[in-house]
């Protein structure tokens, strides 16, 4: 069962895009290298959550294959020092894909 890993990171107004972008593509890279599959970037536009909210998601093929990623991301100096150098307080969510069929 695909398992997703969902981090909500509130965007400082104060904080140029394109920074924020190049921090989340760096990210991206470093995931992918620990095994992380489908990563992306959302930005909330209109709804709920409030408009400036990012949210960054990537799967794994199930639980097992989560908890090898997540191990290895956090013990990534590189990840580690992205993740200490932001301002915002962040939170993670890991959510199973259910299937309908």
């Amino acid at each position: 069962m695909t398992v997703i890993s969902v981090t909500t990171i509130p965007v400082q107004p104060d904080a140029p895009w394109d920074e924020t972008l190049a921090t989340h593509k760096q990210a991206k890279t470093i995931l992918e290298r620990h095994g992380a599959e489908n990563v992306r970037l959302m930005v909330s536009m209109v709804g709920g959550a409030p408009v400036g909210t990012a949210y960054s998601s990537f799967e794994a093929d199930d639980h097992a294959a989560l908890g090898k990623i997540t191990d290895a991301i956090f013990t990534d100096p590189e990840l580690l020092e992205m993740m200490s150098a932001g301002t915002s307080p962040w939170t993670t969510s890991v959510l199973a894909d259910v299937p309908l069929d």
